[in-house]
């Protein structure tokens, strides 16, 4: 799942992807080597330490979600619509000050003096942002002129500045001091500053930049817009992409590894349905209650919770698996592999969610609380999902699954006709 940012095109996924991985493979590796030899070296304190566990036996639990598994996936049916709609509607922000100041807190005053400024220019100027247009030094004052004056008249722009706009084409640019040209002109280009009434990242500023791009292009084909909006903007584009991108291909990747470990063709997709749920769900909150997200966020949190929410699944799947193989009816079989696998779950999720919501409680930075949120969200909602909605998948689809796992076909078949031969005898 984290490899699958390397994908990206924006390189802030490429450098997120590879430092998690890693944290993945120098995890795996210390829990195999390091965590092993301590646990020999200290064995005596452990022993000595043990106490009774505190999460309870899970068998009756486990037989009550078996013998009512139809509730859980009519629970299933009635929120995956809203949880792709909520998912489908998400408020996603590309701005980076609302990337600081969003989410549970927000930095104090004093420490956000660009919101100030900005806010300060909005009420007494009428400016939001401020981008520039950088044009050949060779357009004649004339074509510069009428290039500027056009701009003035597109929707949202409060002002133009540039050398011909402010000097006109009366004076010859020759005859301008060297001092003030310079401020705006190089011997390569020209600079033409543009103030806008519109905010970056939304959608009359995008619509904004591309008639000014148009116009640019009209006098000059080689005149570039640049500036925090018409980044953004590029950055939509880009990241839009991106994480399509990203989602398949981990989705893919997770689908290969389930298909391998279980020997399976069945329980990928049934995994990949249950696990996809969960991060449609965590997700699909967020869109109802209208949070704004910074535009990272929702890859992080769909690679994060897959990887989470697959370990939880396997888990389970590989228990009840084991258990088919050796005999056991479906419902045994998967109440069996649900008193073993929850314990562990619960004290994996708990984990996941203590370390991440003390950080979006603490955290002032938007983009870090809502990250941190989520993450502690999705972590109760993933065990939830791999506690009720899974156990029900298997319970659903046990003859389908049979007949598509490696290993379990043979049981399967022998314990029917086992059935068969002795209803035969009976009778």
């Amino acid at each position: 799942g984290f490899l699958a940012l390397c994908f990206m095109t924006y390189t802030m996924g490429r450098d997120l992807g590879i430092v998690m991985a890693k944290g993945v493979v120098f995890g795996v590796v210390a829990s195999v080597t390091i965590l092993p030899v301590l646990l020999l070296r200290f064995n005596k304190l452990v022993q000595k330490t043990r106490h009774r566990s505190l999460i309870p036996d899970m068998t009756k639990v486990a037989h009550g979600l078996t013998g009512r598994y139809g509730i859980y996936i009519a629970i299933f049916c009635v929120l995956i619509g809203p949880a792709i709609y909520g998912y489908n509607h998400q408020n996603i922000v590309y701005d980076f000050t609302k990337m600081l100041s969003s989410g549970q807190n927000s930095l104090p005053a004093e420490k956000m003096q660009f919101l100030t400024a900005n806010n300060k220019l909005s009420e007494d100027f009428g400016i939001n942002t401020s981008y520039i247009v950088m044009a050949d030094s060779k357009l004649s004052a004339l074509k510069g002129k009428e290039m500027s004056d056009e701009i003035k008249k597109v929707d949202g722009v409060e002002s133009v500045l540039g050398i011909d706009s402010i000097v006109g084409t009366s004076i010859p640019r020759s005859m301008i001091p060297s001092s003030i040209k310079s401020g705006l002109m190089s011997d390569k280009h020209q600079m033409i500053v543009i103030n806008s009434k519109y905010k970056v990242s939304t959608n009359a500023c995008n619509r904004q930049i591309d008639k000014v791009k148009a116009i640019t292009h009209k006098y000059d084909k080689s005149a570039t817009v640049i500036g925090e909006a018409p980044a953004t903007k590029d950055l939509i584009k880009l990241t839009d992409k991106d994480f399509k991108v990203v989602n398949w291909i981990s989705i893919g990747l997770v689908f290969l590894i389930i298909l391998v470990v279980l020997k399976s063709i069945s329980l990928p997709f049934i995994l990949v349905i249950a696990i996809e749920f969960a991060i449609y769900v965590n997700m699909g909150i967020s869109g109802f209650t209208g949070l704004e997200l910074p535009f990272i966020v929702p890859v992080c949190i769909s690679t994060i919770q897959l990887g989470s929410t697959v370990d939880y699944a396997i888990l389970m799947s590989t228990r009840y698996k084991t258990e088919r193989m050796l005999g056991l009816d479906k419902r045994d079989a998967v109440s069996t592999a649900a008193a073993a696998s929850i314990p562990s779950i619960i004290v994996s999720a708990l984990g996941f969610f203590t370390a991440t919501i003390g950080v979006a409680i603490y955290s002032n930075i938007g983009i870090i609380s809502t990250l941190c949120t989520m993450m502690a969200r999705g972590a109760i909602i993933s065990m939830l999902t791999v506690i009720l909605i899974l156990p029900s998948f298997l319970m659903a689809f046990d003859n389908l699954i049979c007949h598509t796992t490696g290993g379990l076909r043979d049981v399967y078949e022998h314990r029917q006709n086992k059935g068969a031969h002795a209803k035969g005898s009976a009778i």
